[in-house]
């Protein structure tokens, strides 16, 4: 088009018009490079498929790594009681943990069973004065004896209270050390990311070849993975103390030690028992998996009642587990109480601790050590009935269910992906993906990813865990979303689903995998439901807390606009919590990357199993190969979408 000649304001003769300019073209060059990425990938996966359709992966490295590895575990053994790295080093630590988990397990079954539910709301009560809280402490200590896993609790409790002790010991300074050297940081940081991202049992083979079969490796194993959060809490703690705080301290005249302990530590106390705290959930969810190495207590019970298929008893042990960690996690809290005026004062405490003694001796004495049988486990045996009931009369649905899931899903996507699908284009269309999302240098990870799954030689169970993945996160995902939104418009709907959802968070998982595996039988089906129930925690609540967070600015605006709530919820809500909402898809799919190695015990075969077994035949080197890819598929879906998460943040924001 032309534009004709305007007079200008103040001579008003005609400038000469601008030449003319034709935006014709304009939409369909637009169109062209937004569909270029599109064409360049079909015909890629085209033409792999073409000249790759009947190729095998070439495993190149199937032994590089594993056979060096077994060499190191076949000499650990032969050399375990003669070299100077075991005797001079390693057998004198697992002296001391061993000596230090036999104290604390042989004084609390040294002391009379009352005098712990004692000392606990004792502890409470003068560091809180609150009844109420120490009430259902000493409720929550007693639960284990009143269903007859006394002895088992006392031993999970020593190792981990050995275990916490332990991380705060080594993670509390670590984290100070990070928080004032960021070179240390950066450093730490990839340690830590991953030991949150190898899976868990991964852990046991270093310590087995080091420390042996017992509680000593589970303790060990325990601390590794719980750990991080305490180096990065106290890192984050440490760093958001006011700079005015500090600076006051200094103009004072202290010195940097003394700023250290009188003020940046007591104000980043919040920070750092939220840390402990984490600590204590993250070794909770180990404490059943180290009964592999043989670490006996409530998470022997459980792999027990796993076998036997005792869902009354399972659930027991379970609540048992929880019930620790509950203790644990109230009476650290207590004891580092900094409001004094929440305090019962010094005398009275010193009066507590004296009727404690007193108490304890006249136990001993009298010879009331042992709990009191009272309920023991029969008192769920209601429980394993319902099972049973289900099992027998629901058959006619659980059948076809499990049936279906396998036979027409499962099944079917594993063959076309590792039978169908030519391996280049498993690797072409992740690394096309990464680098839409986020560039060149993701999706070079993403490629040399995948490709060392198969180098490794795991190509197919590494696609085999892929679609148990997918499948889990998809059905993860069909309930969280939903629910979330539900729960973050709803605060009545928020305050049915809390209970719920503290329950699936802090009962251990292989607990309702029991009642699962009866109903569906080993294999895949029992694992996919297990990491459901496990995943739509977090999924859930990161949803409801993003719908919660949307301006009411723009709702208000919405709804000024004439827009109903449901199009103020489509259009308004969940496009601005969207970021939010990708939280959510990115630790529902973690969380089911964490149950892939607990559905490999029962039955879900891929990657999970070979760990498992890797773990109980002692193949280290195996062991580490899968481990390694399990965390590089963390890593890849990680990045992944927190990319795409970032895309979806307003443009004000990025």
């Amino acid at each position: 088009m032309t534009v004709a000649a305007e007079p200008v304001a103040d001579t008003g003769e005609p400038v000469p018009a601008p030449a003319a300019v034709d935006t014709a073209p304009a939409a369909p060059v637009s169109r062209a490079r937004r569909l270029a990425p599109w064409a360049v990938l079909v015909v890629g996966v085209l033409a792999l498929q073409a000249a790759f359709a009947s190729a095998t992966f070439p495993a190149r490295l199937d032994t590089t790594f594993s056979d060096p590895l077994d060499r190191l575990a076949r000499w650990a053994q032969s050399n375990r009681r003669t070299h100077p790295l075991f005797t001079g080093f390693f057998s004198p630590l697992t002296r001391a943990l061993t000596w230090a988990l036999d104290s604390v397990q042989g004084l609390l079954e040294w002391l009379p069973w009352f005098v712990l539910p004692a000392a606990v709301g004792l502890l409470i009560l003068v560091r809180t004065r609150s009844r109420g809280q120490a009430a259902v402490a000493v409720a929550v200590t007693l639960y284990p004896g009143l269903v007859g896993l006394w002895p088992e609790t006392m031993a999970t409790l020593a190792l981990m209270t050995v275990s916490v002790v332990l991380c705060v010991v080594i993670g509390a300074p670590l984290g100070v050390w990070c928080a004032f050297r960021p070179g240390v940081e950066r450093v730490v940081r990839p340690v830590l990311d991953a030991m949150q991202t190898v899976p868990a049992p991964i852990y046991f083979l270093p310590m087995l070849l080091f420390f042996g079969v017992g509680p000593v490796a589970g303790a060990f194993a325990t601390v590794i993975y719980a750990l991080p959060p305490m180096v990065r809490l106290t890192t984050l703690g440490i760093r958001q103390v006011p700079g005015e705080a500090v600076e006051a301290s200094t103009m004072f005249g202290a010195s940097g030690r003394q700023t250290l302990l009188k003020v940046r530590l007591p104000m980043a106390l919040p920070a750092i028992m939220t840390g402990i705290s984490q600590s204590i959930m993250m070794a909770l969810g180990i404490v059943v998996l180290a009964a592999l190495l043989a670490s006996g207590g409530l998470g022997q019970v459980i792999l027990e009642a796993l076998r036997q298929r005792a869902t009354g008893r399972g659930l027991a042990a379970g609540l048992a587990i929880v019930a620790v960690a509950t203790v644990l996690d109230r009476a650290a809290r207590a004891v580092a109480q900094t409001d004094r005026t929440r305090w019962l004062g010094r005398r009275p405490a010193l009066i507590a601790l004296g009727a404690l003694v007193a108490a304890a001796v006249a136990g001993r004495l009298a010879g009331s050590v042992a709990f009191p049988g009272v309920a023991e486990t029969t008192l769920f045996d209601p429980v394993d009935s319902g099972v049973v009931w289900v099992r027998d009369n629901l058959s006619w649905f659980t059948r076809p269910v499990n049936d279906t899931i396998v036979g027409d899903v499962y099944v079917p996507v594993r063959d076309f992906l590792t039978g169908t699908v030519a391996w280049p284009v498993l690797v072409a269309v992740p690394a096309w993906l990464a680098w839409r999302v986020k560039g060149w240098r993701l999706a070079v990870f993403t490629a040399a990813a995948v490709v060392t799954m198969g180098l490794l030689g795991w190509w197919a169970d590494s696609i085999d865990t892929l679609t148990q993945v997918a499948a889990a996160v998809v059905l993860s995902l069909a309930v969280a979303l939903p629910l979330g939104v539900w729960a973050g418009t709803s605060t009545r709907v928020e305050a049915v689903l809390g209970p719920v959802l503290d329950t699936l968070q802090t009962l251990p998982s292989f607990v309702y995998m029991i009642p699962v595996v009866n109903w569906f039988t080993v294999g895949i089906v029992p694992g996919m439901i297990a990491s459901v129930l496990y995943a739509v925690v977090p999924g859930i609540r990161i949803t409801a807390l993003g719908i919660r967070q949307v301006p009411t600015e723009s709702l208000e605006a919405s709804q000024a606009f004439g827009a109903t709530p449901a199009q103020t919820l489509l259009g308004v809500r969940i496009p601005l919590a969207a970021p939010t909402i990708m939280a959510a898809v990115n630790q529902v799919i973690m969380m089911v990357l964490a149950m892939v190695i607990i559905a490999g015990l029962v039955g879900g075969g891929a990657l999970g199993f070979q760990v498992i077994n890797a773990v109980t035949r002692g193949e280290v080197g195996d062991g580490f190969e899968v481990g390694a890819i399990i965390a590089l598929m963390a890593m890849v879906l990680d990045r992944l979408t927190q990319g795409i998460g970032q895309r979806l943040q307003p443009p004000s924001d990025r």
